[in-house]
């Protein structure tokens, strides 16, 4: 049981990451068929894997009406339409007009509230970054309301030219700051990629 839980699931994670590296550099058949065996499983193994979250959902959900904890009647909301969802998706397909009824009228509605509230959220970010304690904070201020006026209509009102300073904004220091951050994301996840490779990370096993 030790080399199941330990040693295996990271020769697992060295060959399916070797392989399908060397898949994309390399051009033997059975190298591609090996890579492209590994990308189905990866979906099964997804799929297994969104299976557990929505059972460990339940189990949580279900702790919360046996101990009666605080609004745990939006437990049983929840609980109702997970279950009745999966029902009505796995034996009535997806095309089914109920089922397309409730992901427009519920969950897309539902979705845009979610965004709606984070927009607060972001609002009151933006009113401390924007406090000008400092250089860097001044221009980032000074940034920030330009595009701003530059996106609305009372900008280009006020002048014309917010519009054009807005544009090189975003074309020139935003797009090499994106650059610069994408360029860094894709170096980590690189080096992490490496490390489950070689079998030097374990972090995603539970170790250290």
């Amino acid at each position: 049981m030790k080399f199941v839980r330990s040693s295996l699931p990271i020769y697992l994670g060295v060959v399916g990451g070797a392989v399908v590296l060397l898949a994309y550099f390399l051009t033997p058949k059975l190298l591609q068929d090996l890579s492209k065996w590994f990308g189905e499983w990866r979906m099964t193994l997804a799929a297994f894997a969104l299976t557990l979250g929505a059972g460990n959902l339940l189990r949580i959900h279900a702790n919360r009406i046996r101990l009666k904890r605080e609004s745990f009647a939006f437990s049983y909301v929840l609980i109702f339409f997970l279950i009745g969802y999966i029902v009505l998706g796995t034996f009535w397909g997806r095309t089914h007009p109920l089922y397309s009824y409730i992901f427009d009228n519920a969950y897309q509605p539902l979705s845009a509230t979610v965004f709606s509230i984070n927009a607060f959220y972001i609002s009151t970010a933006c009113y401390r970054a924007f406090r000008a304690r400092n250089l860097q904070a001044a221009v980032l201020l000074i940034a920030g309301v330009v595009v701003m006026l530059g996106k609305v209509g009372i900008g280009y009102a006020i002048w014309p030219g917010f519009a054009t300073v807005t544009d090189w904004i975003m074309n020139v220091p935003n797009s090499a700051a994106m650059r610069g951050i994408n360029m860094a994301a894709a170096l980590g996840a690189l080096g992490v990629s490496l490390r489950v490779i070689l079998g030097l990370e374990r972090g995603h096993l539970g170790g250290e």
